[in-house]
């Protein structure tokens, strides 16, 4: 999901003291010595079993539980009300049997009494019509029962009769239906009844993985998600003259769109440019669709291997397209095209003209950037004035806000951010509740590097650190490795899942360097692609790559709220020779890069290594014999590269003194 909702509300709450950060800084503070990651006990198990590695990759046991999906679903657009039948196959991929199944109803957070951490429009939730598991169906029942099953706010258990044994398949059919909120928790719903966006809106099987097991908790509108992969084969049903597009590739299109949307979508599928495929007179003349049957057209998509099924539905949205250029991913040798959707309102959204051109920028940088080609056949934009404000990502499909009042720059920005979480957490399958950091800091470092290519001149990497930094100047930072749900009010949450650990990537990339740093970040990528990594994972891919024990960098900025703060103490004459004091005012031990000019020298360069610091050392010295010259500036990371907390102790001028 997008920041713009959630990191500026939050900064605009910083209020900056008006005493300067250097008068607070200790001068002589005690020195903090940052100990091993300590991987939790589950993690530890995990590698013993080898369904993880040392060196951070999958290991050579690993697992995932599958599903299988074959759902039919009806929308009708004057009530909201969709109502599904679904047939499951689960299978339990896992070395032991289960006794007790879960599924997910995220549609319950808007039944009343389910727990929640913000207000929701109370709709009803989901309501089950007919549960069947194993050609038994069961009955609601309280949690002493053998044998049924029964609801806890979100969550949904079952009881089979048997425990399902391991590599066993659970066969399950369910009917539901359910009438979606206006806005769902501002990341799904409807404008106007005449634009939907349905997602979570299927009971859907949660994550039994290798860590923790069954990995369900209730949603409270806060975190975001955890999912399974699993393939997927829906047939949607909605009025004639209304569009679909969904999660995966449509199998029916001679059905349900018309000769001349077919045609125009032939047209765009090789274009560079954008292609209207359904304009507003195409609407008005009802040219966009077939006439379907009885009045009402059914869709059917199909999709493999992906975390979600999500879809869209309008009778008054334009559609552009366009298609973007990808690397070889079916082995012929030659570039790929993938197909780039817009569907939008231009009495709504003006802004959204090049909407489509901007994904198809994101989806072409991010695959380069990533080394991983994007894999599926569509990436699809909607338009969602009054749902959303900001961006949510699903497999395929984002919806985002009308940005009315905003600029071309800024509904890029949230483009290239949404279409980067198809890579994570999307492709990467990171669990977004227990570590929001992990999809919503990579979106935004990839967002930050697409950014200056599209918009020459700009550096957004910089005004991340900025934000970063505001929000420690506050004394309002809170942990990375926590709880999407449990951030306290503030800048907590939008600092640490947004622009502390993209900034920390920026930082991380100029430790390593270039090379070492796209190394650990594409392994990660490409080795847990369409898997489920833990941020123990990430640390060690990255050290790996590197070839070093990085434990100091993870402990002091993913576990603490430490912060750097490197100073220039004092510069003076001993013999024949010049000391020039570097100070460590902060917690973080991080490597420094000192430039120091001189009258005979010209400019000269040292560096001072982390090991300093990792001693037990607040201030090193620099010393310079006197054939240099007298010192005349010395200057702390002159490039700006690292998140340095106090800028204006990191030089020294010879006028000072």
């Amino acid at each position: 999901m997008t920041r713009s909702s959630i990191l500026a509300v939050a900064l605009a709450l910083v209020v900056i003291p008006s005493i300067s950060v250097e008068a607070q800084a200790p001068t002589t503070p005690r020195r903090p010595i940052p100990g091993p990651v300590v991987p939790p006990a589950f993690y530890q198990t995990a590698t013993g079993n080898e369904t993880r590695s040392p060196t951070g990759a999958p290991g050579a046991a690993y697992w995932q539980s599958y599903s299988s999906y074959d759902i039919t679903a009806e929308l009708d657009p004057e009530t909201g009300v969709v109502t599904g039948k679904a047939s499951i196959l689960y299978q339990n991929r896992a070395s032991i049997p289960m006794r007790l199944v879960f599924m997910n109803l995220y549609q319950n957070l808007h039944r009343a009494g389910s727990v929640r951490n913000e207000p929701q429009e109370i709709t009803g939730g989901v309501t089950l019509e007919r549960l069947v598991v194993d050609s038994v169906e069961l009955s609601l029942v309280d949690v002493q029962s053998s044998t049924g099953y029964s609801v806890n706010a979100t969550e949904l258990w079952i009881r089979p009769e048997r425990p399902l044994a391991a590599g066993a398949v659970l066969e399950i059919e369910v009917e539901w239906s359910v009438t979606l909120p206006q806005s769902g928790a501002g990341r799904m719903g409807y404008s106007d009844r005449e634009v939907y966006l349905v997602a979570y809106w299927f009971p859907k099987m949660a994550v039994f993985d290798d860590l923790r097991g069954w990995d369900v908790e209730p949603y409270r509108a806060g975190a975001e998600f955890y999912e399974g992969y699993a393939d997927y084969s829906v047939d949607l049903t909605v009025p004639a003259g209304w569009t679909v597009m969904a999660t995966g590739d449509l199998a029916n299109p001679d059905e349900v769109l018309s000769e001349q949307t077919r045609d125009r979508l032939a047209v765009a599928a090789t274009s560079d440019e954008k292609v209207v495929v359904v304009s507003r007179t195409d609407r008005r003349d009802g040219l966009a669709t077939t006439a379907g049957v009885g009045g009402k057209l059914t869709y059917h998509f199909d999709a493999q291997n992906v975390r979600d099924f999500t879809w869209t539905a309008s009778n008054v949205q334009l559609w552009y397209a366009t298609s973007a250029v990808v690397a070889d991913r079916d082995g012929d040798g030659s570039e790929d095209r993938v197909m780039i959707h817009s569907f939008w309102r231009d009495d709504r959204a003006p802004l959204w003209t090049d909407q489509v051109l901007y994904g198809k920028h994101s989806i072409e940088h991010h695959s380069r950037f990533t080394g991983y080609p994007y894999p599926w056949p569509h990436m699809t934009s909607v338009e969602g004035g009054d749902i959303i404000e900001g961006g949510m990502e699903f497999p395929m499909l984002t919806l985002i806000g009308d940005y009315n009042g905003l600029g071309a720059a800024d509904l890029y920005n949230v483009t290239a951010h949404e279409l980067a979480h198809m890579w994570i957490p999307m492709i990467v399958g990171t669990n977004e509740r227990r570590y929001a950091w992990m999809d919503e800091g990579t979106a935004t470092f990839m967002e930050n590097q697409a950014r200056p290519e599209y918009w020459p001149g700009t550096s957004p990497d910089s005004v991340e650190q900025w934000n970063y930094l505001q929000t420690v100047r506050s004394d309002r930072e809170q942990q990375l490795m926590r709880h999407a749900d449990f951030y306290e009010p503030g800048p907590g949450y939008g600092t640490a899942s947004y622009a502390k650990p993209a900034t920390l990537l920026v930082t991380l990339r100029n430790l390593l360097g270039e090379e070492v740093f796209m190394e650990g970040y594409r392994s990660f990528i490409s080795e847990w692609a369409m898997k489920h990594p833990s941020p123990w994972d990430l640390f060690a891919t990255f050290e790996r790559a590197a070839g070093v024990d990085l434990d100091w960098f993870w402990n002091s900025w993913y576990f603490e709220t430490w912060s750097l703060d490197h100073a220039v103490g004092e510069v003076f004459t001993d013999g024949d020779e010049t000391v020039i004091e570097i100070v460590d005012r902060g917690f973080v031990p991080m490597p420094v890069h000192v430039r120091v000019r001189t009258t005979r020298a010209g400019l000269v360069e040292r560096d001072i290594p982390v090991t300093e610091w990792l001693a037990g050392k607040t201030m090193v010295e620099i010393r310079l014999p006197s054939s240099m010259g007298t010192v005349t500036r010395v200057d702390i990371d002159p490039e700006k590269l690292l998140p340095d907390v106090n800028r204006r102790n990191n030089g020294w001028r010879e006028t000072s003194n």
